[in-house]
């Protein structure tokens, strides 16, 4: 924990729409590089300025496909023309629909049709979705391969070369619907996000306030998702970082070890997996003691900062990778705000938390109990317009101009924020003791070893607790169980107690962003 004083916000240049935000990088940044990738086996460097151009031209080859307030469809592996597309299209003053990759062919089609898509602009590996679409009746009348990307990059250049540039001409309106994204959350059907030009400026500057990632950083989160989108993208051309995009999550620790990144934005599995390794590299080489030299081997040589959100950290990561030389940012974000919402900060950050609010928003605690827990809400810009093609959602998601998020939090003296779970698991036992699922089986998955997954739910008063365990690397270890919840039990306070162990054989179900689905209990 730093000592409680506030830094200052870092000084970031304001910019009203995406469109700003690629010209201005442009003028600014110039020939620095903004994108760098693997073609062919070949390293590409794409400076701020030719990102602009392409922009420009992909727009207007997309408004000369007859693109006029529609919406495009993108769906495909982490990559240059996955960016170019989402920029090229919203820039234009159309609307960009990011899919989920990990979807089947019949709910990427139902995507489609609800968000009304005209075009799906798609990587050589969803070939198939494509062919299963237009055998399907999904809306779309134009099916761009990336493949043909240079093609219309071409097309455009010529066309604003003899002054026909729409896409250039084309004035932004920073309120009006720039982007859909679809939920996948834990229960519950897909709903459409409908994101603005300003929100995702607001909160890409706001997050830039707050924290800050210089000189390069590796793309590794998928680019469906508004995290990896707005952070990952959106906030390094702020600052004019580098970023090196990875294709493949098989491909992460080479191009690690290829783009020696400064920062890395990744989920919390990810950084458990990496730390377990250095130690177990340590280790095994008898050098326990020299594990910032082989982490620094491990990463690079240039890995200053990572920052992560989605799930739990335990503590023990942040401060085992502070000790080696790396600053562990936890942050909080919904889609929903477009998504950042707080986030620790380089020089004053809280384990435990997640952070401190930007400047962007406010927060409040809505009915919080005698502890200072309650629904955490949010207002300002970054906040959505709504669901799209659902008005019945929306009401239910706001009070008044607040946004409710769902999640159970509470905010300390100094302003940083803490979530306890999420309000529709929270279980009111009949003492009228409020237990949060989430916190014991973070709790149990840190005091137990051999559980691999688990889930807390209440039946009939009685707190249980439904585990899948690593009986692979421990063999017969659920004899062990009930002996290991009684121990644990005494670390919790009685209320908490966890009255029943179920064994379950199989995983549980998960949704494409690896959450358990919590249909259970």
């Amino acid at each position: 924990m730093m000592k409680n004083q506030n830094y200052p916000l870092y000084e970031v240049e304001h910019f009203n729409d995406l469109k700003e935000l690629v010209n201005r990088s442009a003028e600014k940044y110039s020939e620095k590089t903004a994108f760098l990738f693997e073609r062919k086996k070949e390293t590409v460097s794409v400076s701020y300025r030719r990102f602009k151009s392409d922009v420009d031209a992909l727009g207007s080859a997309f408004l000369h496909m007859g693109l006029h307030n529609g919406k495009v469809a993108v769906i495909g592996e982490n990559s240059y023309e996955w960016i170019l597309t989402y920029f090229a299209v919203v820039n234009s003053g159309n609307v960009i629909v990011p899919l989920d990759r990990e979807l089947p062919a019949s709910d990427i089609k139902n995507l489609i049709n609800d968000s009304d898509a005209e075009i799906i602009v798609y990587s050589n590996a969803f070939s198939d979705v494509a062919d299963y679409l237009k055998a399907n009746s999904a809306s779309i009348r134009h099916y761009v391969n990336m493949d043909i990307i240079p093609e219309l990059l071409k097309h455009g250049e010529v066309q604003n070369e003899n002054g026909n540039n729409p896409a250039i001409a084309c004035e932004i309106n920073n309120n009006a619907l720039a982007a859909i994204l679809y939920t996948s959350g834990t229960t519950g059907i897909s709903k459409g996000v409908m994101l603005t030009h300003k929100g995702l400026a607001r909160n890409a500057v706001g997050a830039c306030q707050n924290i800050s990632f210089p000189d390069s950083s590796l793309l590794i989160l998928p680019l469906h998702h508004s995290f990896a989108f707005t952070a990952a993208v959106i906030m390094m051309m702020v600052t004019g970082t580098s970023v090196a995009i990875n294709k493949s999550l098989k491909n992460v620790q080479s191009d690690i070890q290829k783009y020696k990144p400064r920062n890395i934005l990744m989920v919390p599995l990810f950084i458990e997996t990496f730390f377990k390794q250095i130690h177990a590299a340590a280790k095994r080489n008898d050098d326990i003691e020299n594990l910032k030299r082989i982490a620094a081997t491990a990463f690079g040589g240039n890995l200053a900062t990572l920052a992560t959100g989605g799930a739990p950290l335990d503590k023990k990561y942040i401060a085992g990778f502070r000790d080696i030389g790396i600053t562990i940012l936890e942050g909080y974000g919904i889609t929903e705000c477009s998504p950042v919402v707080s986030v620790n900060r380089n020089k004053y950050y809280r384990d435990g938390s997640i952070g401190q609010v930007l400047p962007c928003c406010e927060v409040k605690i809505l009915d919080p109990d005698e502890n200072g827990h309650g629904e955490i809400c949010v207002k300002g810009d970054i906040v959505m317009l709504g669901y799209y093609k659902n008005e019945k959602a929306t009401k239910e998601a706001f009070d008044g101009a607040w946004f409710k998020t769902g999640d159970i939090g509470y905010l300390d003296e100094d302003g940083f924020l803490y979530i306890s779970g999420r309000k529709k698991n929270l279980i009111i036992l009949s003492n009228g003791k409020n237990v949060y699922p989430e916190e014991l089986e973070f709790a149990l998955l840190n005091s137990i070893p051999y559980i691999k997954e688990v889930v807390v739910y209440a039946d009939d008063n009685t707190i249980i607790a439904e585990v899948y365990l690593d009986t692979e690397n421990e063999p017969g270890c659920a004899s062990k169980l009930d002996g290991d919840i009684l121990l644990f039990n005494q670390t919790q306070a009685p209320y908490k107690n966890i009255g029943k162990a179920v064994v379950r054989e199989t995983e549980f179900p998960k949704t494409t962003t690896k959450k358990i689905k919590r249909q259970y209990g």
